[in-house]
C-alpha cells in the first residue's frame, strides 16, 4: 500500500454512489496502515490512507482548503457535498483524523473505529517515524524531486501543526492532545456505532456484536508498519526513486555524453 507513483486525480464535482462505511478516527501511528489493509481486505475498495493523500496534488489542494478553513479561518469550511467529492468508503489515519467531529456529522450511518494505543507508547512510535520524517529530509527525494518534496512536507507540517498547534509539538503536548482526541470522539458518537479497537486483537474484535457484517477472511490480520517496517519503507521508497532518477536525468547524460564524445572523435579524425 505504500505507493510512490503521484498520480494527478481531481475529485472536484465527484459525487457520491456508495455510502461512507467505516470512519477509522485514531491518532497515525495506532494501527491505521493495518486498518487500512484490513478494510480493503475485506472489500473497502476505496479506502483513504494519509500515504495515498501523499500521492496525489489535487487531494491535497483539497485538504489544505479544508485545513485552512477550520483552523485558521480561512475560507468556507468543508461541509457534506464536499467530502462526498474528496473521500471513498472509509477513512483511515491523518489528515482524516483533524475532522473527526466533521466526518461524524456528515455521515451518521458509519460506524466509527477508535484503534488504541497507550499514549507513551504512542508517542515514542510517532517521534521516531513520523517525527524523524518531518523534521529533516526523506531519504533522498528532495535531491532528485525537490519541489515534490517540499509540497509534501509543506502540507504535513500544516495538518500536524494543525493537530498539535505545533509541528513539533513537546511530548507531553503531543499526549495531552491524544486523550483529548480520543474523548472527545468516545462523546461524539452513540456507542452502538463506535469500536474501540487495539489491531493485536486480530479479526474477532472487529466481528463482535456483529460491527462489520463482513465475512472473516482466511488470512491472519495484517500486520504491517510498525517502526522498522516503517523505515523498511522509506529504504524502499528511496531506491524506486533513485531508479526513476536513473531514468530521468542518468540515463540521457550518458546518452548525451556518447553523443558528444562520438562526435568529436569524427573532429580529431577529420583534422588528422
Amino acid at each position: 500500500m505504500f505507493l510512490t507513483t503521484i498520480n494527478n486525480v481531481d475529485r472536484h464535482g465527484v459525487t457520491r454512489r456508495v455510502p461512507m462505511q467505516v470512519l477509522c478516527l485514531g491518532f497515525p501511528r495506532t494501527g491505521t496502515v493495518p486498518m487500512h489493509t484490513a478494510l480493503e481486505m475485506l472489500g473497502y475498495n476505496e479506502t483513504n490512507h494519509g500515504y495515498k493523500v501523499s500521492t496525489n496534488p489535487r487531494d491535497r489542494e483539497m485538504w489544505i482548503e479544508a485545513i485552512n478553513a477550520k483552523f485558521f479561518g480561512k475560507g468556507t469550511p468543508y461541509g457534506r457535498k464536499e467530502w462526498d467529492q474528496l473521500l471513498g468508503h472509509t477513512v483511515t489515519d491523518m489528515p482524516h483524523t483533524l475532522f473527526a467531529e466533521e466526518l461524524i456529522r456528515a455521515y451518521p450511518e458509519a460506524k466509527v473505529v477508535l484503534t488504541l494505543r497507550d499514549p507513551d507508547r504512542w508517542w515514542r512510535s510517532f517521534a521516531d517515524t513520523i517525527g524523524t520524517a518531518i523534521r529533516g529530509p526523506i531519504g533522498v527525494n528532495p535531491w532528485f524531486e525537490p519541489r515534490a518534496s517540499v509540497a509534501i512536507r509543506m502540507f504535513w507540517g500544516l495538518a500536524l501543526g494543525a493537530l498539535f498547534g505545533t509541528p513539533e509539538p513537546a511530548p507531553e503536548a503531543a499526549k495531552a492532545r491524544f486523550v483529548a482526541h480520543y474523548d472527545e470522539v468516545r462523546r461524539l458518537v452513540p456507542k452502538e456505532r463506535l469500536l474501540e479497537y487495539r489491531v493485536g486483537e486480530g479479526w474477532e474484535r472487529l466481528y463482535m456484536c456483529g460491527f462489520l457484517a463482513k465475512q472473516v477472511p482466511a488470512e491472519a490480520f495484517p500486520k504491517v508498519n510498525d517502526t522498522e517496517a516503517y523505515h523498511g519503507h522509506v529504504t524502499r521508497r528511496n531506491r524506486a526513486i533513485l531508479r526513476q532518477a536513473a531514468l530521468k536525468y542518468v540515463v540521457p547524460a550518458v546518452v548525451a555524453a556518447l553523443g558528444i564524445f562520438v562526435y568529436y572523435r569524427g573532429c580529431f579524425k577529420a583534422l588528422a
